[in-house]
Parts: C-alpha cells; sequence; structure tokens
C-alpha cells in the first residue's frame, strides 16, 4: 500500500516567542477535503496565544462551523486578556450558532515569552509536554466540558498552569491522531512516539510523525488528525 505523505498547514514557522510546525490529515487516504479540525497561532499582547479544536460532525457542515470558531478566536485573541473569558466567548458562538446541538472540543493556550503557559480545555485532549526524553499529558485537574456545552460547568471555566520547566516542546493534537487504530484494532502510541522523534527538528518531527501515525492506520484514517508542534524560537531558548 502507498502511504501518501501528510500535509504541512499554513502557518509561519515563528510566532512571537515559538517555532511552530503543524500538520493535518483529513480521513480517509490522509489529505484533502473539508475537515472539522481548527487550530491557530498568534501573537498577541498576552503572549503567543494557541488554539487546537475539534468539531463534532464532518464534512462541509464541520469546516465550516471550524472556519467560524476560527475567525472569532482570531479576533478576541488579541483583546481578551482573561484566557477562560475567551473561552467563554467562544462557547457563546458555539452555542448560539445555527446548529444548537453542535459541539466543538478545544485547547486553548497562552505561552509567554519565558515559556510559562496557562491552559484551558474544554473536552479536548490536553497537550503533550516533551522533555528529557519523556512525553506525558498536560497536568489538568479541572477539565471543562467542550465549547457548546459550558453550561453544563455554569458557563465557566478554568485555566491550568503549565510551568516553563515541565516542557521544552509541545504537541497539541486532535483525538484522531491520539486513537487511530491499525489492523489490530490497537491505538496509535503518539506519547511513546512523540518521545522517541523528539530529537528531530521541529519541522522534520512533525513530518516524521504524522507520516507514523498514517502508516499506523494502514493509509487511511477514520478521523481527521491534527499536530501542533511548538518550541521556545531559536533566539529566545530557555536556560
Amino acid at each position: 500500500m502507498t502511504v501518501r505523505p501528510p500535509s504541512r498547514t499554513s502557518v509561519p514557522d515563528t510566532v512571537g516567542s515559538l517555532s511552530v510546525s503543524a500538520r493535518l490529515l483529513t480521513a480517509g487516504s490522509g489529505r484533502g477535503g473539508a475537515a472539522g479540525d481548527l487550530h491557530g497561532v498568534l501573537d498577541t499582547p498576552f503572549g503567543t496565544r494557541l488554539l487546537m479544536g475539534d468539531v463534532m460532525g464532518k464534512g462541509a457542515e464541520g469546516a465550516r462551523t471550524a472556519g467560524a470558531v476560527l475567525d472569532v478566536w482570531r479576533q478576541l485573541a488579541v483583546r481578551e486578556a482573561s484566557l477562560e473569558a475567551l473561552a467563554v466567548r467562544l462557547h457563546t458562538v458555539v452555542a448560539h450558532s445555527a446548529e444548537p446541538d453542535r459541539f466543538v472540543t478545544a485547547a486553548l493556550l497562552t505561552v509567554g515569552p519565558d515559556g510559562a503557559a496557562d491552559l484551558v480545555c474544554c473536552g479536548h485532549p490536553p497537550p503533550l509536554l516533551i522533555r528529557d526524553g519523556g512525553a506525558v499529558p498536560a497536568a489538568v485537574p479541572a477539565p471543562a466540558p467542550p465549547l457548546g456545552l459550558l453550561d453544563l460547568a455554569h458557563g465557566w471555566c478554568a485555566a491550568q498552569p503549565v510551568p516553563a520547566r515541565a516542557w521544552d516542546r509541545m504537541l497539541l493534537h486532535t483525538d484522531g491522531a491520539s486513537e487511530a487504530r491499525d489492523a489490530d484494532g490497537d491505538f496509535y502510541p503518539l506519547a511513546e512516539r512523540a518521545a522517541e522523534l523528539a530529537d528531530r527538528p521541529l519541522a522534520v518531527f512533525t513530518a516524521a510523525l504524522a507520516a507514523d501515525l498514517l502508516h499506523h492506520a494502514g493509509g487511511s484514517l477514520q478521523d481527521d488528525a491534527s499536530l501542533l508542534a511548538v518550541e521556545a524560537a531559536p533566539a529566545l531558548l530557555r536556560a
């Protein structure tokens, strides 16, 4: 079976204090078509802001919802100081959309120049923190429901700190990556493989991880899978 190379998404190589590399693999062949995954990276007055999300629903409708959420996030991320308030405002957009039964899982971060970050997880897998040959999910003691369902948590969510010392490289992803199965039904070992490939330059790392994921799935994914890797930009490397 021929496995096609993963597609690289259009994000700059450096945003704010971070070097960035992203890959998107869509269900089926792994390339092309409408996707319900969304991600963004923005330099803002509050730090470098990251978004990784996954819309419930696929096809054109899911892609439209993903585009609408990403557009609003871009507008609000540069104006809203509070990460929690930013998430709540995105929740309102989803909850008041033309499709009220739709929801969006999302991980939102604000990363300062020193690498210290705040994280809000709304029904979404937490980022993997990669350091010293290992990769572990960021701790989320108070996860929130997905955007569109925050009213189940009284319409609010809480940010969790991610210390600078906890990571050298961070990998945001959708569950299409962590839940991809092989022919035997085994999940893709995302954390293990991310740790094994972490010595490679950032863009090479995401390309290798995406190709390995697609190979694990036999060249055809059952769900969209997105990868967004960041690390301190070379001029701002932490001691």
